[in-house]
């Protein structure tokens, strides 16, 4: 079972900033999302060591950050998707 302990904040550890990398991804994926029009959908197929299921949570996280509402399904072990 984990330990829990209460702290000043002043106490806890800076958050980390998100690094380059991860700001990239970031940004690749909203680019997705914003490159929809009305009644379209995008279609994202898995590269080498890539989930559908990893594609699809990224995809709906980068929704989130957009303020969209960002539907995804895995289909053929492709993710589609539409933004609102």
């Amino acid at each position: 079972m984990a330990e829990f302990t209460i702290m000043s904040q002043k106490e806890a550890p800076q958050r980390p900033h998100k690094t380059g990398p991860l700001k990239q991804r970031m940004a690749e994926y909203e680019g997705y999302i914003k490159q929809l029009g009305a009644r379209t959908a995008g279609c994202l197929t898995p590269g080498e060591r890539e989930t559908a299921r990893g594609l699809a949570l990224r995809v709906t996280r980068a929704g989130t950050r957009l303020g969209k509402d960002v539907t995804a399904w895995v289909a053929d072990g492709n993710v589609y998707f539409t933004a609102k």
